[in-house]
């Protein structure tokens, strides 16, 4: 049975060979639905949350759960594409199946690596301390949450990564970041627990855009507008202003003197169907 650091190792490799088939630099973060479509694999979002997975070998299609949170769908849709990329055939995975690195299912430990390599390159993720002037040795609860959005994963899975794979955190200091939840952080900044989801989006923020459902919240640099239905500034914040999720489309937000700009996908409340028209205006919705 292959060790460890050597399933590590083979993940990496093929996240960074993936990576470059797509023409996507080693060190830009990526939205994975819209890179596995990118590879010709069909991503759907099905109903429910009872199962973690599943790639279809013969369709090369991958469902992902429409009710689990954006962090979990978008490593779910990566563990998966690593199942694709090694030809592992047609899997189902429960939520342990992702949850965990066991000794006894290589296969899943394999996927699992290379789904945290392609969505957290250590270039990238280093490149995204730097670029705020933060250190992953000693950085606050808030400044995780900023970057973990930024990649579209998880709080726990950033902070897991930075300490296991990448080495960049302390394990003690890591111990203290996972005492904070992502939902006290959404109470911590917004002030109340109205908002299922939240995305921080700084200056710093680039190459991919801010993604919502409906009822989502995003705070933006101050002085920045929205132009569009999709989404709407609702209040204003000590780190910016509140944009919020109305109805389904893409709009583009800018700062006052054109130094920052980010593209705002918004989709339906737990959306269902090809993630290629998650986006897609909805008459239905509003």
């Amino acid at each position: 049975m292959s060790t460890r650091m050597e399933i590590a190792r083979q993940g990496l490799r093929g996240a960074l060979e993936t990576r470059r088939h797509s023409g996507k630099s080693k060190s830009e973060p990526i939205c994975i639905f819209d890179f596995a479509e990118g590879l010709g694999v069909e991503v759907k979002f099905c109903p429910g949350n009872s199962f973690g997975g599943m790639y279809a070998k013969a369709s090369q299609t991958i469902l992902v759960p429409s009710l689990r949170p954006p962090g979990r769908q978008a490593f779910t849709c990566a563990h998966e594409l690593g199942h694709w990329f090694f030809g592992h055939g047609t899997r189902v995975d429960e939520l342990e199946d992702m949850e965990r690195d066991r000794d006894d299912q290589p296969e899943e430990w394999l996927a699992n690596s290379f789904a945290s390599y392609l969505l957290m390159p250590p270039w990238s993720v280093g490149e995204a301390f730097a670029k705020r002037h933060w250190n992953p040795g000693s950085c606050t609860p808030t400044q995780v949450y900023v970057i973990a959005g930024q990649f579209g994963v998880g709080y726990e899975t950033l902070v897991q990564h930075l300490c296991w794979s990448l080495r960049l955190t302390p394990a003690h200091h890591a111990e203290r970041l996972l005492k904070t939840t992502p939902k006290q952080l959404r109470r911590l900044v917004l002030g109340h627990d109205e908002a299922r989801h939240l995305v921080i989006a700084d200056r710093a923020w680039s190459t991919v855009a801010v993604d919502l459902q409906v009822g989502d919240v995003a705070i933006f640099p101050e002085t920045v507008s929205v132009e569009g239905p999709s989404a709407a500034i609702t209040s204003t914040h000590e780190m910016g202003v509140v944009v919020t999720g109305k109805v389904p489309g893409i709009l583009r937000a800018e700062s006052a003197d054109g130094s920052w700009a980010v593209f705002v996908r918004v989709c339906r409340k737990d959306f269902t169907g090809r993630s290629t028209y998650r986006f897609l205006e909805d008459p239905d919705v509003g």
